[in-house]
């Protein structure tokens, strides 16, 4: 036991610092949310300049700007903005000496024509950041409030002339249209209306084949350049066969584990927070229990296809080797890929082939999720596909247990379907 934890926290920690692990499990889903966040934080704030009323204008960190008033127009500056923030100078010459000195951040000059041309020229200097738009809504408001002769009440109407807006639709109801009716509430094929909604079945499809291909292969990987640079050798002296193979898949599955986590939080907190950044429906809401059911099906998926390609690996004698070993024991999984991916696009998320490859061990743990993010499962189907994914996952580490032993990992013999078969059916 003691063996077998080494070996674990020897692999979980080596994955744990990798380079292609710490891209893809942390920085690829933080930027993600990053992105969202900020593009939230973004509109927020420019809705915030764009729609403000004058009572909530003070509310806001102002920058100090001058202004250069060669129309004349500028008589009153609102309540709400600071008398010290809106600095009037008689002309360009004071306004870019205040600007040179710090005394203000920027400045305005409203020409003479600015009635008929509607132009107002803004001047800051080159050290603002090149993502610093400053101010400019503030002389809007200004000058607005200037030609309606201070009168705050009507300035702010004009500005915001709609404060509500009350839809109402004459359109026949869902259930009018199709048998089933659109239901954008959750994701799934059935939102026509909203392409995220509609293809996120195929998009999770998608995300589990690329955490079963990065994990199992990691083990793979492991074991036959392990055995390539003959470091296996070195290691058959301190530990068993079946140490090593439970150490290492115990310690790349937690670190699998540990990726997916993050990467379907990274979705639950993108999709449920980000509704107004990616344009979902106002009742839009990702549950919470097709990510429970989706680790469930990683952990029973990556216990088989660890498993197989660790028996791959066992009989690998060189890494060139490697690739037809690793494409005969993921093809199920690619198989179950290609018709999670497809068949939402297609609408047949629900069809007698689909349940069936849902059940089916080899290819349920991507069709499943695939068909659990569509729409509701039945639980019978749920609980069937877990009880023989497992018992296949079982299976399969017994087999791969049997064919995990000195004679296998020592040896140079080519790889050869005919041992793997073998090996996995107990010959």
């Amino acid at each position: 036991m003691r063996n077998t934890l080494l070996v674990m926290r020897h692999e979980f920690y080596k994955t744990l610092r990798s380079t292609g692990y710490v891209i893809f499990a942390y920085i690829i889903p933080l930027v993600v949310v990053l992105i969202i966040v900020g593009v939230q934080f973004y509109q927020g704030r420019a809705g915030d300049h764009g729609g403000t009323t004058l009572n909530t204008l003070s509310q806001f960190e102002m920058d100090v700007e001058g202004y250069v008033d060669q129309s004349g127009l500028i008589r009153l500056i609102p309540f709400n903005i600071p008398a010290d923030h809106l600095l009037g100078f008689e002309n360009e010459e004071q306004a870019q000496q205040a600007l040179e000195s710090g005394e203000i951040t920027a400045y305005y000059v409203i020409p003479s024509d600015v009635i008929k041309r509607g132009t107002v020229y803004y001047v800051y200097p080159d050290t603002r950041s090149y993502l610093d738009d400053g101010q400019p809504w503030v002389m809007a408001r200004t000058l607005m409030f200037n030609f309606l002769e201070g009168d705050a009440g009507l300035t702010d109407r004009v500005w915001n002339p709609v404060w509500e807006v009350t839809v109402t639709s004459i359109a026949p109801q869902a259930q009018d249209r199709a048998p089933v009716g659109e239901d954008c509430s959750r994701p799934g094929a059935s939102c026509e209306s909203n392409d995220l909604v509609r293809y996120m079945p195929s998009i999770m499809a998608a995300l589990f084949f690329i955490a079963f291909m990065t994990s199992s292969s990691r083990l793979f990987n492991s074991i036959s350049m392990e055995k390539e640079n003959r470091v296996i050798e070195v290691l058959m002296l301190s530990v068993s066969p079946g140490q090593l193979l439970a150490g290492k898949t115990l310690g790349l599955g937690i670190a699998g584990l540990l990726q997916t986590v993050i990467w379907l939080g990274a979705i639950y907190f993108s999709l449920n927070l980000g509704g107004s950044t990616l344009r979902l429906p106002e009742n839009f809401e990702f549950p919470v229990d097709i990510l429970i059911w989706s680790l469930v099906f990683f952990l029973g998926g990556y216990g088989l296809y660890a498993n197989l390609m660790a028996g791959a690996g066992a009989l690998v004698p060189r890494m060139k080797e490697a690739g037809m070993a690793n494409y005969i024991a993921i093809f199920p999984l690619f198989f179950g890929y290609v018709f999670g991916l497809m068949a939402p696009l297609a609408k047949a998320a629900d069809s007698a082939f689909l349940v069936f490859l849902s059940v089916f061990p080899l290819t349920s743990p991507l069709v499943m999720v695939m068909r659990l993010t569509n729409r509701a499962v039945p639980l019978w189907q749920l609980m069937l596909s877990i009880l023989l994914l497992f018992v296949t996952a079982y299976y399969a580490l017994h087999s791969v247990a049997a064919m995990f032993h000195a004679q296998n990992l020592l040896s140079g013999q080519p790889f050869s379907l005919r041992r793997y078969f073998g090996a996995l059916v107990g010959r």
